[in-house]
């Protein structure tokens, strides 16, 4: 459960039944939460969408967009008004081959930086400190997300890959796939369309790819891969 003298930093507050009504000074938009609001699997998975979102840097818009499995598009708008129950209108719209879900609420994305730690858009990526901390069923979700988003499966299905521009993220799942005992490995390389500099992390080994069956992946290729994974190795 989060802390409400945390949130009193942030927000007024006003009690409505069993919500709490959320409002940053001079905004004009609100949230409602509920008053034993917590850190649940829900709000993971919505934390575990972020590698292919965005906090706005000026904190008044959070912006998600996906081209590989447009369901995630709506489960982003989802967990925002299942969770938060903003008065504000969350769009979606076809962008440049990809479909765009985002929302106008500097109180939502205030939420989202300060209590729920997501990093802004001119800042690295991190997965968020309370994840390391939660129950494993939260941990979980929040890794089925993020390689639902990011992560790939070898063709030869010897490798479970996730790239990343991100440094400290990439040590950071590292880190929580070995709170499952999973073992990575972070290697650098130069790839992507301008050949910068990224961070691949990969899941080696039959040992690992069993534990690895509690996250796996619901974006159909990869999930037909993993099966495929599963098959060859006869978890």
């Amino acid at each position: 459960m989060i802390n409400k003298k945390n949130l009193k930093k942030y927000f007024k507050i006003e009690y409505e039944g069993k919500f709490l009504k959320l409002m940053s000074p001079r905004a004009q938009n609100f949230i409602r939460i509920n008053k034993k609001f917590e850190l649940d699997e829900d709000v993971a998975t919505l934390a575990g969408l972020m590698p292919d979102g965005s906090l706005i840097k000026d904190l008044r818009r959070i912006y998600f967009g996906q081209k590989k499995d447009i369901r995630k598009v709506y489960l982003f708008k989802k967990l925002i008004i299942k969770l938060f129950r903003p008065n504000n209108k969350i769009f979606i719209r076809q962008g440049c081959n990809v479909l765009e879900a985002y929302t106008n609420s500097k109180t939502l994305a205030i939420f989202y930086h300060k209590i729920l730690e997501i990093p802004k858009s001119d800042q690295q990526m991190r997965v968020p400190p309370w994840i390391f901390k939660s129950s494993k069923k939260v941990k979980i979700a929040y890794l089925k997300q993020a390689f639902d988003m990011e992560g790939t499966i070898l063709k030869r299905l010897y490798e479970i890959r996730f790239i990343t521009k991100d440094k400290k993220f990439a040590f950071d799942l590292k880190r929580l796939l070995l709170q499952l005992n999973i073992t990575s490995f972070v290697n650098e390389r130069i790839g992507g369309t301008h050949k910068t500099i990224q961070y691949r992390l990969s899941i080696y080994s039959k040992a690992n790819f069993i534990k690895f069956k509690e996250i796996g992946f619901s974006v159909p290729f990869n999930k037909k891969r993993f099966e495929n994974l599963v098959k060859k190795y006869k978890i």
